[in-house]
């Protein structure tokens, strides 16, 4: 990547003018967040073919507006107003219109409960849940769940593409306790499960959080991050049933939520 300059880089894209520095400032952030321990300038400049003096640029400026925040190890990590950035975002649990399209959509055309959820404070949290329209169907899956991701499709699916210094700390911080007979509780067993995740692109939960209940998930992808995952769940005998179907919608809803 070139360096920077005072005067703003732009490129044009499909949906208008993109400001270079705005972008890169963007990635920054996003980079920096992946690692619970911080990142340092150097790391920055070198994840992303930057000048040193360029990237020190951006995350001071970052610094200076509260986005970022540095130690005494010269560390970057986030700042105080990344958490108004959150709160705006999932204020009054109203998530914006354009998470919420696919979710009805999951579940409209499955039949069966959806539910959305995604990275907050620290664990991966259901953001919003749709009912289906089965007059058997799950229920106990609640808008600001949280906890036992090691047993959850989504929550493995969010484990699995997240940076291994977050994988690391997450699992460090939360003993892998059973909850099913059928839940993972050896740390290496998981790690393998996450890595078969990888590798399909999607999550299952067969009867591991809930005795009778089975769950796929998929991840909804921006340019190489998960922003959020769609989950779909089902009493295990129609989920067992109906696997393929319930994958290919889940798999559908989270690449076309944001064609």
């Amino acid at each position: 990547m070139s360096e920077v300059t005072d005067a703003p880089t732009t490129r044009a894209s499909q949906d208008g003018t993109r400001i270079q520095s705005v972008v890169r400032a963007v990635k920054l952030m996003l980079f920096v967040a992946e690692n619970p321990a911080g990142r340092t300038a150097k790391e920055a400049a070198d994840a992303f073919g930057l000048a040193l003096p360029t990237t020190y640029h951006l995350l001071n400026t970052l610094v200076a507006e509260g986005l970022l925040r540095k130690d005494s190890r010269r560390r970057y990590s986030m700042g105080p107003k990344v958490g108004a950035l959150s709160d705006a975002f999932l204020r009054d649990n109203v998530v914006p219109e354009w998470l919420m399209r696919p979710l009805e959509e999951l579940a409209k055309t499955t039949g069966e409960t959806a539910y959305l959820a995604t990275w907050s404070g620290g664990e991966v949290r259901v953001i919003a849940t749709v009912e289906g329209d089965h007059a058997v169907r799950v229920a106990g899956v609640h808008t600001g769940a949280v906890g036992n991701a090691h047993a959850r499709a989504s929550g493995k699916l969010m484990l699995a593409f997240a940076s291994d210094e977050v994988r690391t700390h997450y699992l460090d911080a939360h003993p892998l306790e059973a909850q099913t007979e059928h839940t993972i509780t050896d740390r290496a067993r998981l790690e393998a499960e996450l890595e078969a995740i990888r590798e399909r692109g999607y999550a299952f939960d067969e009867q591991e959080l809930m005795a009778g209940v089975g769950c796929v998930a998929a991840p909804m992808i921006d340019e190489g991050t998960v922003i959020a995952v769609l989950t779909v769940s089902a009493p295990i005998h129609r989920f067992e049933a109906t696997r393929e179907k319930l994958v290919a919608a889940v798999r559908e809803a989270a690449e076309q939520a944001l064609a």
